[in-house]
């Protein structure tokens, strides 16, 4: 593997990889460039907010059937940071021992058992996500109206706040803090659009970033360019913190009517406004192929 490719690849998992209605790698483009580009020496992290059982049976297949090689350079930063893996074929059915857990980043066992305690009264709009192992996730039950998922999303962290303020945690939640009489905010309540994560407040998409440098870094490699990839303004964090690094990055944007950020690096959309999520970040990997396969990157669509 060349250690100056053209690219570095730091992509958001669902929304511009996999598809937030599926949950499936549902565009085969997505794959096949994947691979294509990791032939060619370009190494690329998953950032998400998921867990390594998600990456290992949801994405892991479709690239090895893809025929993505063995010395592919591939990193799986899972949970916003907190626990990562080097996904490879005989991860079936998630990373297992290889798994690598920061345990300063780990939420309150107290917090696990309480939110796995009221989750059946919630059964009808989501379920607990016994996957993850340093955080806890509630996601909205497949094909459940969105309308209807959020009233029920925002009554289950209504409940999750009332018990952090009863633990005398503090705790953050969209535009809300409270210290609950605690020195500090130590968590934060997250929802996205199918989901509601419960997480350390030190984790993020920028802790993926620097995961991702140091992993590459210890390989020797030091691409001329990072791209990065999101479906949500948090995912902006990823691109500041290379930015900040004194890396060349360019942030692709899968969803941007949720409103784009300004910011000093270039942020990119897709020319066509149809395009979103998966079947824009498709739009966006079958782009990067083309520049690697030229040679030469490239400044916009």
């Amino acid at each position: 593997m060349t250690s100056k490719p053209l690219y570095a690849l730091l992509l958001d998992v669902d929304g511009p990889v996999a598809s937030p209605v599926t949950r499936t790698l549902a565009i085969d483009s997505i794959a096949a460039d994947l691979v294509a580009m990791a032939r060619a020496g370009v190494p690329f992290v998953f950032n998400t907010g998921r867990s390594d059982v998600f990456v290992a049976r949801t994405v892991m297949p479709s690239l090895v059937a893809a025929g993505l090689p063995d010395d592919a350079v591939v990193l799986a930063v899972c949970e916003k940071g907190s626990t990562w893996f080097v996904p490879k074929p005989e991860h079936l059915d998630g990373a297992g021992d290889d798994l690598e857990v920061d345990e300063r980043l780990r939420v309150p066992t107290g917090l696990v058992e309480f939110c796995r305690s009221i989750a059946p009264d919630f059964e009808d709009a989501m379920f607990f996500d016994a996957t993850k192992k340093a955080m806890v996730s509630f996601e909205a039950l497949h094909g459940i109206d969105l309308e209807t998922y959020g009233r029920r999303q925002h009554e289950i962290e209504q409940r999750i706040w009332d018990f952090l303020a009863e633990q005398e945690i503090g705790v953050a939640w969209e535009d809300r803090t409270a210290l609950n009489d605690s020195d500090d905010v130590a968590l934060r309540i997250d929802p996205t659009i199918i989901s509601t994560d419960v997480e350390h407040i030190g984790t993020g998409k920028q802790v993926g970033a620097d995961k991702a440098v140091a992993y590459l870094a210890g390989l020797g490699i030091t691409p001329r360019e990072w791209r990065t990839l999101g479906d949500s303004r948090s995912d902006y964090a990823m691109a500041d913190r290379l930015h900040e690094r004194g890396f060349v990055v360019r942030h692709g944007d899968v969803r941007p009517a949720d409103g784009l950020l300004e910011r000093t690096y270039p942020v990119e959309v897709t020319p066509d406004p149809a395009l979103t999520n998966d079947a824009a970040g498709a739009a966006f990997l079958t782009r990067w192929r083309a520049d690697v396969k030229r040679g030469e990157v490239s400044a916009a669509f």
